[in-house]
């Protein structure tokens, strides 16, 4: 569920009208080296206090605002070296606008009640932004903390309680930079727009129920992104990251949690995604070379969708419950390594390369497919053209009433089939499925248990066929042409 918010608004149409007090005229003002430092203190209801520094050569100016009441507001304006700003609101509907351009400049907000607005706008270098804001929201009515920040080495820590918080960060550039937010409550949300840089870490911790982050645009290498979310119906969306050697770990507990991610381009990049309870889902598509996809799924009924195109990237789904689903696509390329786990009962796995264009070739994967538990599907699809070679897959199952079906063309594909239990197939001939083609095909299936079947259609040559059988009632009918 997410709310549309009115305090940025409201801070911009408050700022533009007729009872905002106005900013002394600098123009005229001849330059100071004075330290100048100021404390105001109010306690009333609509009151504002307007507070603009220029300090061109100056250092250690120096601003501390206090307000106590209802819908008040301080704007506070600096342009210097080594500025100081802090300001602190009690209760209600109050508004905090703090503008710094310069170097090593200190941005404050401590805010105690609801409906309170933060803005930090800076352009500078070595900047610290720092927001405290407290107070118990519901639905639209809480807290909002916006930064608008461009330059290097800034480190903003923003902490929301009480739930209902909204926390924006916009247009980042540089490198190094840290952000870290904390919210806990109901209705949350993290969003980060524009970021751009090197070597930035972000931590977002969110606590509650249908919290939401939402990155819109990463650009850079070597940053590192942990998001840990507590709580059931909460969300992360990844809109888009470009880069190298980028980290990004997921950390989701409760039930009908989402991770999505759009687009993730570049090469040695790491997607970590944690799920623990039911109807979890995950999906990610990764553009590039060399990156890893992992995913760990614990409880039943969870999702998980993994796409790239690219080469010697490794993708690992592991899901332990029941009626779970794995999906992994479009891995087209050479050298990527797949790995699915499924533990529990009813659950599906579907790797299909080169989907869903068919004319594209993946050679020289290795994919491995494990299912314990009854009842579970494995279905696997190689490109459709004969120039996806030298593919290893490895599928094992352990239970009762288990299903294969694989559809592989090209040459030199080693394929091994273990079943363990009752009822296993591999399907093929008149039920559909189990079609290899190419040539120097090694197909080997080894069964243990009863009622086991495997027919199937080779169409290769040079090609090596073992099945092994052990129980009763076993059909092994095979077919090369």
């Amino acid at each position: 569920m997410k709310l549309k918010k009115s305090l940025l608004t409201y801070a911009i149409a408050v700022a533009l009208s007729s009872s905002f007090v106005a900013h002394a005229n600098i123009d005229d003002k001849n330059q100071s080296t004075s330290v100048l430092a100021s404390q105001v203190s109010t306690t009333d209801i609509d009151n504002v206090i307007s507070i603009e520094q220029t300090s061109l050569q100056g250092i250690g100016n120096d601003v501390v605002v206090t307000q106590r009441g209802d819908s008040l507001e301080a704007n506070v304006a600096s342009v210097g070296d080594n500025n100081s700003i802090y300001v602190a609101q009690k209760q209600m509907q109050n508004v905090s606008l703090t503008f710094a351009t310069g170097n090593n400049n200190t941005l404050s907000h401590s805010q105690d009640g609801a409906v309170n607005g933060a803005l930090s706008d800076i352009t500078g270098n070595d900047n610290s932004i720092t927001v405290a804001q407290y107070g118990t929201g519901f639905f639209d009515i809480n807290n909002e903390a916006i930064n608008v920040v461009q330059g290097d080495a800034n480190d903003i820590e923003i902490t929301q309680q009480d739930g209902g918080h909204w926390f924006y960060n916009f247009d980042l550039q540089g490198n190094s930079n840290s952000i870290s937010a904390s919210q806990t409550g109901l209705l949350n949300e993290t969003t980060l727009t524009a970021l751009s840089g090197d070597d930035n870490t972000i931590e977002i911790t969110q606590t509650g129920l249908f919290n939401a982050f939402t990155l819109t645009e990463l650009i850079g290498n070597a940053n590192e992104i942990v998001i840990e979310q507590e709580g059931d119906f909460n969300g992360v969306t990844v809109a888009s990251i470009r880069g190298d050697e980028n980290t990004l770990s997921i950390d989701q507990e409760g039930n009908s949690n989402a991770f999505t991610s759009a687009l993730f381009a570049g090469n040695d990049n790491q997607v970590s995604v944690d799920q623990r309870q039911e109807n979890n889902q995950v999906g990610v598509d990764v553009l590039g070379d060399n990156n890893e996809l992992t995913v760990m799924q614990s409880g039943s009924m969870n999702e998980a969708y993994l796409g790239t195109n690219g080469a010697d990237n490794e993708l690992s789904s592991v899901q332990i419950g029941n009626e779970n689903s794995t999906h992994i696509a479009n891995f087209n390329g050479d050298g990527n390594n797949v790995d699915l786990a499924q533990g529990g009962d009813m659950n599906t796995a579907i790797v299909q390369s080169s989907y869903p264009d068919t004319s594209l070739t993946a050679s020289d994967n290795n994919i491995n497919i494990s299912q314990l538990g009854s009842t579970n599907e494995a279905t696997l699809t190689f490109a459709s053209v004969l120039n996806s070679n030298n593919n290893s897959v490895d599928f094992s199952q352990s239970g009762d009433l288990n299903a294969i079906d694989l559809v592989m063309e090209g040459n030199n594909h080693s394929i091994d089939i273990s079943q363990q239990g009752d009822m296993n197939m591999v399907a093929g001939i008149d039920t559909g499925a189990f079609i290899v083609g190419g040539d120097n095909i090694n197909f080997t299936v080894t069964q243990v248990g009863n009622g086991n079947l495997v027919e199937g259609a080779i169409t290769a040559s040079n090609s090596s066929v073992m099945i092994t059988q052990v129980g009763d009632y076993n059909t092994a009918t095979v077919t090369q042409e």
